[in-house]
């Protein structure tokens, strides 16, 4: 275990400079998110909407039921605790990742061999546990309670013992209290119990798993009620479901979590494991689990090869799996055999991970710092593709809510994801005197920031605001460089003569529900 969080410090420290904000917009929203749930619990409201819309008006980065709130809890927590930094939240993703490695290396020492215990380390050093573990995103965190889930699941099973039972429940719980697109989980764990059904003794305690499942999923309920929009972004088109190329996506996508050396090592693992009799059960649970997760997640239209990082540790464990088998059965070596390809296995991972590339975005922050300054009671607007981790910083930096965030792309163009996840534009405005009117008197802002980059989308509301920029009225305060694969530097305008205050906002909050919401006041301490 030592071993593996070490492997995680020295990954983390690898890539040290990053806050782990840079996957857009996600990871920005679930560190927002953080923040919002804790001040959802402090502040009590009667109407927890009102307060949510009202949130999004001033800081316009939330997804409130798009994802479940048990990490946001834990993270919010985090924040109240040691201040609201984006490394807070890494630090928080690490220590779920110590827990996934944990989890897999009490599995591989309980079911394969007592020296497999390394499998922890192997999990650690996959190119995708490098990349996910060094970012502010969910999959980790799911990743390390559905371990759990599992690993004690496989213990209830085999003896019906009811501790197991308890934790089994608790861990499914906590895995859908997570992310919802998690619930695979319950695929496994429901194709395990068909096929072990005969030694479970008493049969009693299905009823309660069952129960567990349900409770499990009562969150999911909730948010489609609190906002039905995300049925039909998760509901399958029957063209998807037809479609050979959607049931071989992530068999496809497997090289992606370990790599091609740990992946042709899983499958030879699984191979020779079940065609030797003593290992040939192991080989089913390990086998059954990718299974069940890849075809529970090939239902979903979203396509990210992170939606089955719960593959990882099974396809480590199948290595490991091979490893003993072979070196059993083969050699003569016995263990000095097994711990030369463990240490030759190890050592080839590390390499690979201090290769494996982590984005980064850097310098956001210091726009949001200069405002706080600057600008202590304004109005700012954000024009860019990074807009979650602005306002992110805009909020942890403002903890009297004094500051308030507009997006271009909700004043002077939408840019919003369909079913089809395929982003669709529209323009709110005509002319560059149209957007100086927004500023004016719609928005109330007088400073604007403006992402440059290699790549900007020609959008007629943003090309316009580009050239309004270059009016009289707009003077450059400042430029601020910044580190991203399409940003270049930050340029913040200030927007000279009258700028009318606003006491209410119009809205539209897609991720939340398809009204527009009026005259809305932005949330205040």
């Amino acid at each position: 275990m030592l071993v593996s969080v070490l492997a995680l410090a020295a990954i983390a420290m690898l890539h040290g400079t990053g806050d782990g904000l840079w996957f857009q917009g996600d990871a920005p929203r679930h560190a927002m998110n953080g923040l919002f749930w804790w001040d959802l619990l402090r502040a009590a409201p009667r109407d927890p909407v009102e307060f949510v819309v009202q949130y999004y008006a001033r800081f316009p980065a939330l997804s409130p039921v798009t994802y479940p709130p048990l990490f946001y809890l834990i993270e919010g927590m985090a924040f109240a605790i040691a201040g609201p930094s984006p490394y807070v939240a890494r630090v928080l993703v690490l220590c779920f990742a110590a827990t996934a490695c944990a989890y897999t290396m009490l599995w591989a020492r309980r079911w394969i061999d007592p020296m497999a215990g390394w499998a922890g380390t192997a999990l650690a050093l996959t190119p995708a546990m490098v990349v996910w573990s060094n970012s502010v995103m969910l999959n980790v965190p799911a990743l390390a309670v559905a371990l759990g889930m599992l690993y004690h699941a496989r213990r209830w099973i085999e003896s019906s013992a009811r501790r197991q039972l308890v934790l089994t429940m608790l861990f499914t719980v906590a895995t859908v209290a997570t992310y919802f697109q998690a619930a695979s989980v319950l695929a496994i764990g429901g194709a395990w119990v068909v096929w072990q059904r005969s030694d479970i003794r008493d049969r009693r305690q299905l009823r309660w798993m069952a129960a567990a499942g349900a409770v499990a999923l009562l969150p999911v309920v909730v948010a489609l009620a609190l906002a039905p929009v995300q049925l039909a972004r998760h509901l399958p088109p029957l063209s998807t479901l037809a479609s050979a190329r959607n049931w071989t996506y992530y068999w496809r996508a497997l090289p992606e979590l370990t790599g091609w050396g740990l992946l042709a090592s899983a499958g030879l693992g699984l191979l020779v494991s079940f065609a030797t009799p003593r290992w040939r059960r192991e080989a089913v649970y390990l086998g059954l689990w990718i299974v069940m997760l890849l075809v529970a997640m090939s239902f979903l239209p979203a396509r990210e090869s992170r939606y089955v990082l719960l593959a990882a540790p099974a396809l480590v464990m199948s290595a490991a799996l091979g490893i003993v088998c072979i070196t059993d059965r083969w050699t003569s070596g016995g263990a000095w055999m097994n711990t030369l390809v463990v240490v030759a296995s190890l050592s080839a991972m590390g390499l690979l991970a201090t290769h494996t590339r982590v984005p980064t975005v850097s310098g956001i922050r210091d726009v949001a710092a200069y405002l706080a300054v600057a600008a202590p009671n304004d109005a700012v607007l954000f024009d860019g593709d990074h807009s979650g981790v602005f306002v992110f910083y805009m909020r942890s930096l403002d903890p009297d809510f004094q500051r308030r965030t507009v997006l271009a792309s909700k004043l002077l163009y939408a840019a919003s994801n369909r079913r089809t996840f395929e982003v669709v534009e529209e323009s709110y405005v005509a002319s560059t005197d149209d957007v100086v009117t927004a500023l004016r008197s719609r928005a109330g802002t007088r400073y604007v920031a403006f992402e440059r980059g290699s790549i900007e989308h020609e959008v007629a509301g943003r090309r316009l605001l580009r050239e309004a920029l270059q009016r009289a009225e707009f003077t450059l305060v400042r430029s601020f460089p910044v580190s991203a694969w399409d940003t270049r530097r930050i340029d913040l305008y200030r927007l000279e003569g009258t700028v009318t205050p606003i006491l209410g906002v119009d809205l539209t909050f897609p991720s939340f529900s398809t009204r527009r919401f009026l005259q809305v006041r932005p949330i205040t301490r």
